[in-house]
């Protein structure tokens, strides 16, 4: 079972990023709450700047900004009405791009908050199951993370959520990474 600063963590991963921290990112940010409460703030800018999370919305105006983070989040279209509430708030500047993502998820009700927690869930086994040096050093770049990103996608409800919990399903994710780290990433296919 996680820790209170492993799910934080792992909240985070998953709404910036869309898939699940890497050992050594958990290991750091956990830490680093740990001893500092105040890191979530940090972590947060951090994530917001880092090339990964710009290149996920490189070229998106808020209005698909706001599609893509209930895409990711949620794994569903947004509402109209949600869509245009999110990108009103961009566009009046009340909140920023660096901080709608973990607004979103906070705001999540019902089956957003299911299938939310049941990435959250099954990013926490992913990271756990990167137990062993080659499996960590696979899980980098964007070849890698796609692959988890995809996985992390299928996850929309209860009953894929649970079956994206079962450690052979995430340990078959990761053999798909390390795979994809010596085949190429176009020969991998993923199986949900």
């Amino acid at each position: 079972m996680a820790d209170a600063n492993t799910t934080a963590v792992q909240k985070l991963y998953i709404s910036y990023f869309s898939r699940p921290a890497d050992a050594a990112g958990l290991a750091y940010w956990t830490n680093a709450l740990a001893n500092n409460p105040g890191a979530w703030q940090e972590m947060s800018r951090q994530f917001s700047i880092s090339q990964e999370y710009r290149d996920t919305y490189a070229g998106l105006d808020n209005r698909a900004k706001v599609i893509e983070v209930y895409d990711n989040l949620f794994s569903r279209a947004a509402e109209t009405a949600g869509v245009d509430y999110w990108t009103n708030l961009l566009n009046t500047n009340q909140i920023s791009l660096d901080n709608m993502v973990t607004q979103i998820a906070n705001a999540a009700r019902n089956n957003d908050s299911v299938a939310f927690n049941g990435k959250v869930s099954a990013a926490t086994v992913f990271t756990e199951h990167l137990d062993l040096p080659n499996e960590q050093a696979a899980y980098k770049g964007v070849a890698a993370n796609k692959i988890a990103a995809d996985w992390i996608a299928t996850i929309k409800d209860l009953q894929t959520g649970a079956a994206a919990n079962d450690p052979g399903v995430v340990d078959s994710v990761i053999a798909k990474i390390v795979g994809s780290s010596t085949a190429g990433f176009d020969e991998v296919a993923f199986l949900a």
